[in-house]
């Protein structure tokens, strides 16, 4: 039986990007200091309120692509995404030293030594110098169909802010040309298993699979990712659980997010794999997907263990209906694989692994790769951006106990009998002080065998270089409290 959400989402006042998520061919992320709050506040409240992008009008450009995709049109509306949100400090700038405090992971930052050791990410001196070079307040999320409308708009947002605020960085994501949309940098196609969500989520199966969207796709309640609505419940995955707690009456309808700029190695990263292939005697292209859990048209090694199936990975009722429960020796998908890791599914129980999600909204940044360029010229990589309602429990957990932990999933055994000990994630695991990392049996024993091979990854292919965590308000909030 499914479990209903008895108190309807209010999308006219959740900012777009949290649930449904801003139509975005190309983004501007815009980091800024408030040099006059009161100046600030009274142009939020004149100009930018009545312009935030919310999640109804973000679901209604969903429903009209969706229609001309049916009736075979293109889609020629050029939509401006806006959205806004605050650090800790800009929360103080707003609503003074005595304002209500938050998520303690919230409150102590990304850049704070604790989350930096907690997180075994690198230290500030290895992030973007011009990211450091200033206290950053909030974040103007500025999307659209390409790079000249977004920055016009964001041009006109500056010059509307005036001296109110200092741009402390500025940078531009964009999807990637061609065959390659909707792929990140590495080549794998990106966003397959988000969560669904009860209350807005749709069953494509109303009466066999009641508790899932699309086929694979668990239904989670709201209260994971914006404030104000039931959460999990901690022992069954389906029950109603406690809404999350709000330090104030106006979290309600918010949520947080964390922004993290990860550069990748792409030259690099495709050397590693070509020689390791060579090293172990395998298809590069299959020591790749093993790596990451899919192949790069998103097919599953669960449902295509030795070669790729594009169709497959273009299926949305196909390429996430799976788990890992029967694949009990990593015969299909390394234990350590990036997406058995980040999301283990069966390999924990459904309720703790509903427990820890999260809702991704990130984009490409960076040029393409150059003819030649056999080591990275120029920066690039993901604008990596989640949403949820406990940094802890969602975001840095899956960063810590999972990713980065070896020793996850705990338990698990070879084919031929003793305890395996996984690896790190070899896309965004990190040992503490860039160390070397392992991942266990990247060759596979599929259907048969039992050989016994560990890939050593010494160097990092995704590189943290900048951080920070922000509370994303309802529009309610921004009218109100924040610009009173």
């Amino acid at each position: 039986m499914a479990q209903q959400l008895t108190s309807r989402l209010d999308l006219n006042v959740i900012q777009g990007d949290l649930l449904i998520g801003m139509h975005k061919n190309a983004e501007v992320f815009m980091f800024f200091k408030i040099a006059d709050a009161a100046g600030f506040k009274a142009q939020t409240k004149e100009y930018v309120v009545g312009r935030v992008t919310s999640a109804r009008t973000a679901q209604e450009r969903d429903r009209r692509v969706d229609e001309r995709r049916r009736q075979q049109e293109a889609s020629t509306e050029a939509w401006l995404g806006l959205n806004l949100g605050f650090t800790k400090d800009g929360l103080t700038q707003l609503m003074g030293p005595g304002r209500p405090r938050l998520d303690p992971a919230f409150e102590r930052g990304a850049d704070h030594p604790e989350t930096i050791a907690a997180l075994n990410d690198p230290p500030l001196s290895k992030w973007v110098p011009d990211f450091r070079s200033g206290r950053i307040d909030g974040i103007f999320l500025i999307a659209g169909p390409d790079p000249s409308f977004v920055s016009y708009h964001g041009n006109a947002l500056r010059e509307r802010f005036g001296t109110t605020i200092k741009i402390v960085y500025s940078e531009m994501g964009k999807v990637r040309p061609g065959a390659e949309y909707g792929h990140e940098h590495f080549g794998f196609l990106d966003g397959i298993s988000q969560p669904g969500i009860r209350g807005l989520t749709r069953p494509s199966k109303p009466i066999y699979q009641p508790n899932q969207g699309l086929p694979g796709q668990d239904l989670i309640w709201p209260g994971e990712f914006v404030f104000g609505y039931p959460g999990q419940h901690r022992n069954d995955p389906y029950q109603e659980g406690p809404a999350p707690e709000m330090a104030a009456p106006w979290m309600r309808n918010g949520s947080y997010m964390v922004f993290r700029r990860l550069e990748q190695k792409v030259p690099e990263f495709r050397r590693f794999v070509r020689e390791q292939a060579a090293r172990f005697g395998m298809d590069r292209e299959l020591l790749a997907a093993r790596m990451v859990g899919r192949w790069r048209s998103g097919a599953p090694l669960e449902l295509a263990p030795l070669r790729d199936n594009p169709g497959l990975g273009a299926d949305d009722n196909r390429n996430n209906d799976f788990e890992f429960g029967d694949d009990r020796f990593q015969r299909k998908c390394p234990y350590a694989a990036h997406i058995r890791k980040v999301y283990p599914r069966d390999d924990v129980t459904q309720a703790e692994a509903q427990r820890h999600r999260i809702i991704r909204a990130g984009i490409p940044f960076g040029p393409e790769v150059e003819p030649g360029e056999t080591t990275t010229r120029q920066s690039r990589g993901l604008m990596f951006v989640c949403y949820q309602t406990s940094i802890e429990r969602q975001f840095e957990f899956i960063q810590s106990r999972y990713a980065n932990n070896p020793g996850f999933v705990e338990g698990k055994l070879r084919p031929g009998g003793g305890v395996v000990t996984p690896g790190f994630d070899p896309v965004i695991g990190q040992a503490p002080g860039n160390g070397l990392r392992e991942m266990d049996e990247p060759f596979p024993n599929y259907p048969s065998g039992n050989r016994l091979t560990i890939l050593d990854l010494p160097n990092q292919f995704v590189m943290l270089t900048a951080a920070a965590y922000f509370f994303m308000p309802s529009i309610t909030a921004l009218r109100t409290v924040l610009t009173s």
